[in-house]
């Protein structure tokens, strides 16, 4: 009887656990590495992104950085480069509000009044 009880409660655990798995997120949220890949395609605003290479257990993929959170996506995918040109392409037309010419310099002249 007391077998039978630890089943079920076995069963009841693993079947929560599948549940939980299945109504997560299509796109695999990053741990320090991803694991496995997501062919979801992401459709927030990108935040950042970076490359990441095989090194068991971590796989090779594109992990995209959003305000949902970071994503393992396949590297593979058409749309992935698209998204990752498109980023570069805003990032290099948005100009930092703090960001200022180097060539730009400026001078101040002490008026001889103000001499000492």
């Amino acid at each position: 009887m007391k077998t039978s009880v630890a089943v079920m409660r076995s069963l009841a655990a693993v079947a929560i656990v599948a549940f939980t798995i299945w109504t997560s997120a299509d796109a695999e949220k990053v741990s320090p590495c991803c694991v496995s890949i997501s062919r979801s395609r992401v459709v927030e605003p990108l935040k950042s992104f970076r490359l990441q290479k095989s090194s068991p257990p971590c796989v090779k993929a594109v992990i995209f950085e959003t305000e949902k959170g970071q994503f393992c996506i396949d590297p593979k995918q058409s749309w992935v480069r698209k998204k990752i040109e498109e980023f570069v392409r805003q990032q290099k037309t948005t100009v930092s509000p703090t960001s200022v010419s180097p060539r730009l310099t400026f001078s101040v002249r002490q008026s001889s009044t103000e001499s000492s």
